[in-house]
């Protein structure tokens, strides 16, 4: 993985859990027992240490009540506006 895309890892992270807060005020680990994600899968990915993959982003999507439409759309209106996932040469 490039610099850019660990920072977008890390930054999507982010986002998520400040959802988790936000939205559900449950502990990472109740939050991961309650939506059936190991525990350390879900901290990789709120730290930005892992890519979340499809079925976990869908299992954190429905314990927000959510689609998956409106969970990317909530993390993206965390995000930077300006926010590039490639070097400007790749442009």
């Amino acid at each position: 993985m490039n610099k850019c895309e660990q920072n977008y890892c890390k930054l999507v992270g982010a986002a998520i859990r400040e959802l988790r807060k936000e939205h559900t005020d449950k502990s990472l680990c109740m939050f991961a027992y309650e939506n059936d994600i190991p525990r350390s899968t879900l901290s990789r990915i709120e730290k930005g240490d892992n890519e979340a993959q499809l079925v976990t982003l869908k299992k954190i999507a429905e314990g927000f009540g959510w689609s998956m439409q409106e969970l990317f759309q909530h993390i993206e209106e965390k995000l930077p506006y300006d926010l590039k996932i490639f070097e400007e040469e790749h442009y």
